[in-house]
């Protein structure tokens, strides 16, 4: 069982369509593939780095163009990560065989090693050979074997530095690509393979999974307010209380702009609508204030909708019963926690 892509439910795509097409309108763009997905990602706000360029050319109004759409196209959205691996698989091959190319060539010198000894041996039985050559000859290579060990030794340290190096980048590039740089909770992508490894032993577990959606309220507002530095600060202050609040193996994700995925393995329906109301009542009382005088800014709430796993159910029925308690929440007034009823 794999979580797609885009787990948005019917009613959340279809306001994004209209909002995507609307930009789309807007900024006078071809309605073609690449210009639609990187307006649908741009709107959807997960990818932060095409957000900011994005925001920046508006902010600048500079025109948005095909070209241009499609350079982000290439640069934020096609498959960056797997190139990156693939060039780290490339430089690792390189040291591989640069190594074996030190350790063929010390062969060679062991083996040439190996017959100037033999030749030694049937000379010292030869008693006509001076013993001065034969050790002279032996001093010799031995000194040529030692100084062959020396640069192969060197080689292997420098091949190990470089392997060291590129395992680093290696791990660093993976924890990158699964999670949210703004936040550093784990993206969609990760999020996907939490859900994942919980489901693959979802039968033999004592209960159920708890998923919790989040949504900052007004969040919108807070932004032409206030400007996208405090609205980043707002997402920042939520994801530091989520981390707070959750522990063991429960994972926090930002799957959106202001909108946030908590998996609870193991979490009844009630307890897990007790997580998120404590989550909502640390949230409604943390005061967003001016570094300069300290002075009180502005406040933020958040609506929750909590739902558990159903046996059997597909993962995508399960974050559409956990969005339609979020839309509760929101349509009920905001600033509460629901729990999905049938």
């Amino acid at each position: 069982m794999t979580t797609p892509k885009y787990f948005e439910t019917t009613l959340r795509s279809k306001e994004l369509l209209k909002l995507t097409l609307t930009f789309i309108s807007t900024h006078q763009l071809s309605s073609n593939p690449v210009n639609y997905t990187v307006c649908y990602e741009y709107l959807l706000g997960n990818q932060l780095a095409l957000k900011q360029e994005i925001e920046k050319h508006i902010t600048a109004k500079t025109p948005l163009t095909d070209p241009l759409m499609e350079t982000w196209f290439e640069t934020f959205l096609s498959d960056v990560d797997q190139a990156s691996l693939k060039q780290y698989q490339i430089d690792l091959m390189e040291v591989i065989e640069k190594l074996a190319g030190s350790t063929g060539q010390a062969e060679d010198h062991v083996s040439e090693f190996d017959q100037v000894l033999r030749q030694s041996e049937k000379a010292l039985t030869d008693a006509n050979s001076p013993l001065e050559t034969i050790v002279s000859y032996l001093l010799a290579s031995t000194q040529s074997m030692q100084v062959s060990m020396e640069v192969m030794k060197q080689q292997i340290q420098e091949s190990n530095q470089k392997i060291n190096l590129l395992q680093n980048r290696l791990e660093n590039a993976l924890v990158e690509a699964l999670h949210d740089p703004l936040t550093g909770l784990v993206n969609r992508k990760g999020f996907s393979d939490a859900i994942n490894n919980q489901l693959e032993s979802v039968e033999t577990l004592n209960s159920y999974p708890s998923l919790l959606m989040l949504d900052i309220d007004h969040f919108k507002k807070i932004n032409d307010t206030f400007g996208h530095p405090l609205g980043d600060r707002v997402i920042k202050i939520v994801a530091d209380t989520l981390k707070k609040q959750i522990k063991g193996k429960d994972t926090a994700a930002r799957y959106g702009g202001e909108e946030f995925c908590i998996l609870l393995p193991e979490t009844s329906l009630t307890d897990a609508f007790k997580v998120a109301d404590n989550i909502r009542k640390k949230i409604e009382n943390t005061r967003i204030k001016r570094a300069s005088d300290n002075q009180e800014i502005c406040r933020m709430t958040i609506s929750i909708g909590v739902a558990d796993y159903q046996p059997k159910q597909s993962i995508a029925e399960w974050f559409e019963r956990a969005d339609r308690a979020l839309y509760r929440s929101k349509n009920e007034g905001r600033n509460r926690v629901t729990f999905y009823d049938e």
